[in-house]
């Protein structure tokens, strides 16, 4: 994809959709932690990793940077609101889902379409974000689809975009 010129169009506003994951962690005092990612990927099948960025102006950056652990939830269309609310700084964002915990007290969304519980591999500068690059320790799958963000809306696989 070339980049955009100056004048042209943001690179927010390229029409592309994307997948929508909560990314959660508990801080070493206990606290929950997450946020909304967009940009989340598989990096590497051998040794398994995925990659997730955050913003650094996120409320949660210093504990994800010090995290040995996090877990990536794919979100279902029945997650939009609790997405949109992992998204919103000053939330109580754990107040909202039915959250489980794994044996290491993460949160995780038991009904997501995909659950990928990671070890911090390596925390990599990325402009305004940085990558978090996670070896997949545990993967399982769910019954719901994906849901996908386009258009500044929550997308259904299949769905028409007008």
């Amino acid at each position: 994809m070339a980049r955009p010129r100056p004048g042209g169009l943001p690179l927010g506003a390229v029409q592309f959709p994307s997948g929508v994951t909560i990314v959660t962690t508990r801080g070493a005092d206990g606290t929950l932690h997450g946020f909304t990612a967009s940009s989340f990927a598989s990096l590497s099948l051998d040794p398994p990793l995925v990659l997730v960025c955050l913003d650094r102006g996120a409320t949660c950056f210093p504990v994800f940077l010090a995290a040995e652990r996090f877990v990536v939830n794919v979100v279902t269309p029945s997650h939009a609101e609790l997405a949109t609310r992992f998204a919103t700084k000053g939330e109580n964002k754990f107040a909202y889902g039915t959250f489980e915990f794994d044996e290491q007290g993460h949160p995780l969304l038991p009904d997501a379409a995909a659950v990928l519980r990671c070890e911090l591999e390596q925390a990599v500068p990325g402009g305004d974000h940085v990558i978090l690059i996670g070896r997949v320790r545990e993967a399982r799958t769910g019954e719901g689809k994906p849901v996908t963000w386009y258009r500044g809306d929550f997308r259904h696989l299949g769905e028409r975009a007008a």
